[in-house]
């Protein structure tokens, strides 16, 4: 079982919230590939460890594409086509270079299929913007296109206005780029795109993962935490509001007094009521019906904390197999 991990910055925010709004992030930054997925069959995330699917990178620095997701277009054939999606922070003069390896090794681990590749650069700098790589050489040449798309082309008022919960995604990169190295401003753009998140009637489910995305993005003070905490809290109090990350927090605070005052067996129960609730909707979601079949084995771990890491695991896991073998883990611990 895999330790819990650090808070996570753009990197791992961005990875997150692309798997939970695939179809939504599509829309927004890729209509024209949204246009093309049946999105009546289920979308399946790939292995995305470069370093496994090609053993000639061996010796090399590690490889690990972004997002890989297989999926079926709305042409009538049968075939299935693998988008891969990479998230880039910063200028890298080797960017391009790195798009067509990526290409080149998913195209062949996969056997040859259609390899959809885009790009979604997240850095400050609005000069940079590379699409294509390529050479020539005395009777051979190489010219490799992808698509891009720059973030600091949006406009936040636009993005205010959507109806597309990606789109509190995007705005809070460019937010976080707007107030780095400037906490106070942060704090303040921070609890103004949670007020966003209570006002915008999104689903429960949306909620949480929005809040995360936010939460990794905007990292602050453990003392400016402790301010965003309170106003949450007062979200909680003023009307209905799902559980997020944060409540999970509270909760588990909650918990930890219970235990001193003798009420742990209720709220463990709750809690591992929830979490189970909440791998089995992420896993459904990523891996389809067949996951339901593990509900008896999720119910039989008894550790709050292992089950909080399976939720985790639940949208980062690349297969099902990976996730199954960590609940074995965790099962055989209790």
């Amino acid at each position: 079982m895999r330790k819990r991990r650090p808070r996570r910055g753009f990197d791992e925010a961005w990875k997150y919230a692309v798997r939970a709004f695939f179809r939504e992030c599509l829309q927004l930054l890729f209509p024209a590939v949204q246009e093309q997925v049946d999105w009546t069959r289920p979308v399946e995330f790939q292995d995305t460890n470069l370093y496994r699917l090609a053993p000639g990178v061996r010796g090399k620095r590690r490889q690990t594409a972004d997002i890989v997701a297989k999926v079926y277009f709305r042409d009538g054939t049968t075939r299935f086509v693998l988008i891969h999606i990479e998230i880039q922070a910063q200028p890298d003069a080797k960017f391009a270079l790195r798009m067509f390896v990526y290409h080149y090794h998913i195209f062949d681990a996969y056997d040859y299929p259609e390899v959809v590749s885009l790009a979604i650069l997240a850095d400050d700098d609005p000069n940079w913007r590379p699409n294509t790589f390529g050479y020539q050489n005395v009777g051979s040449w190489l010219q490799f296109g992808f698509t891009t798309v720059k973030l600091l082309d949006f406009y936040e008022a636009e993005l205010e206005q959507s109806e597309n919960p990606f789109a509190l995604v995007v705005l809070a990169h460019l937010r976080a780029l707007k107030t780095r190295g400037k906490p106070n401003l942060l704090l303040s753009e921070k609890i103004a795109l949670i007020r966003k998140l209570k006002e915008r009637g999104y689903t429960a489910e949306q909620v949480i993962h929005l809040y995360k995305v936010v939460d990794f993005m905007m990292t602050l003070s453990q003392e400016m935490e402790q301010l965003v905490k309170q106003v949450v809290r007062k979200f909680e109090e003023e009307s209905e509001w799902p559980l997020t990350s944060l409540e999970e927090l509270a909760i588990e605070e909650g918990a930890q007094k219970g235990i001193e005052q003798g009420l742990q067996q209720g709220l463990q129960q709750g809690l591992q009521q929830g979490f189970v609730e909440m791998t089995l909707k992420v896993l459904r979601r990523r891996f389809g019906d067949a996951v339901l079949a593990l509900e008896p084995q999720l119910k039989q771990v008894q550790s709050v904390e292992r089950l909080r890491e399976l939720s985790d695991l639940a949208l980062d896991a690349d297969t099902l197999e990976e996730f199954t073998r960590a609940l074995e883990s965790a099962r055989a611990e209790s």
